[in-house]
């Protein structure tokens, strides 16, 4: 057992900061969001030290201002942007809605005339009522309901002063925190720790930068594309087109359905049809030659096991499970493979004694 307490000791970590995300969320939700925060701009962090002559609190405070930047750009002027879409879509729904009910009514009354007693009025009542239902439900009332669930209103702007200052914190005190948990570890296995936290660390990164830039491709290239081919609400499907590109195949479909949709029902045009197929094959094709490139390093995640996560980490922590589903499954994975290697030189070493 020994042998494997590397493992043991980081595993029982990842767990018990899991449980208390969860059990603790109020409390300790702020720390996870920082500490978040802290690792996915260190590399800015990294990039300020060098052009400052490893100046650590002038790069912290440049790199929390550069971090304030990015989201009043998204809060500001992309999100409101998406949201005007939204808008201008919830109106453009019952328009849809018609000519949908008028092609499926058309189509089986040809094609299956044994259901053209039926009027498809089931269809177009099940649609009616989910326009209605969106219809009662604006923007700003939805975003309060997804917050409602974690923050309340005290705790949001609570949160908003404090991530910051934890933020800085954390970035300034990076090598410190990680040298002190290696510390603690057992004298004997701190060298072992160490190897595997580099591991970890070159993993975790190299999959959420690969995430992220492929992201913000997919989501610019999409939206420019459907915009050239005249497809409606071009913005709005490739934001969520890239927001869900994390999840094998979501990102494609969502983005790809609506928009073929759109161009059967609203442009009407062969021109349209195979414009969007362009686009979504030709995205396909260079997302696959640059997701690659982009990471230095694969991370060895297979498309199932991030689908695995997703669910699992949705229907035992819902929202927050989502989100931290897949970032777990790529901490855990090379702790499960250096298990997974220490049990087969094991195992090679008694036939070799046998």
């Amino acid at each position: 057992m020994h042998r494997y307490l590397p493992e043991i000791y980081l595993t029982a970590t990842v767990l018990l900061l899991v449980f208390l995300l969860f059990s603790l969320k109020s409390v300790f939700l702020p720390f996870f969001v920082a500490s978040a925060f802290a690792y996915v701009f260190y590399p800015v962090f990294s990039f300020f030290r060098t052009l400052t002559g490893n100046r650590r609190r002038v790069s912290a405070l440049l790199t929390i201002l550069t971090m304030f930047l990015f989201f009043s750009f998204a809060l500001f002027i992309l999100i409101p942007a998406v949201i005007e879409q939204v808008q201008s879509f919830l109106n453009y729904l019952p328009v849809l809605m018609e000519k949908l009910d008028k092609f499926f009514s058309s189509f089986f009354g040809k094609h299956f005339s044994i259901l053209h007693p039926l009027k498809f009025s089931n269809l177009r009542e099940i649609l009616d009522e989910i326009y209605s239902k969106l219809g009662t439900l604006p923007i700003a009332n939805i975003i309060s309901k997804l917050f409602s669930g974690v923050f309340s209103a005290i705790s949001i702007v609570i949160n908003l002063i404090i991530i910051p200052f934890l933020t800085y914190y954390f970035l300034l005190n990076s090598r410190g925190i990680v040298e002190t948990y290696i510390l603690l570890s057992p004298l004997s296995i701190q060298e072992e720790v160490e190897e595997l936290l580099k591991k970890i660390h070159s993993s975790l990164s190299s999959y959420l930068l690969g995430q992220m830039a492929v992201a913000l491709f997919v989501g610019i290239y999409i939206s420019i594309g459907l915009l050239f081919v005249g497809i409606k609400y071009s913005l709005l499907i490739g934001f969520i087109a890239g927001l869900l590109n994390m999840i094998p195949y979501v990102g494609f479909f969502s983005g790809l359905i609506p928009s073929l949709l759109l161009a059967i029902f609203d442009n009407g045009t062969l021109e349209a049809f195979v414009g969007v197929l362009i686009v979504f094959l030709t995205e396909v094709g260079i997302e696959n030659l640059v997701y690659p490139l982009i990471m230095s390093r694969t991370t060895g995640i297979n498309p199932i096991l991030i689908l695995l996560s997703i669910f699992l980490g949705g229907y035992f922590g819902g929202f927050l499970g989502v989100v931290i589903g897949v970032p777990l499954a790529v901490i855990l994975v090379p702790i499960f493979e250096s298990f997974k290697e220490k049990k087969e030189s094991l195992r090679l070493a008694d036939r070799g004694n046998g």
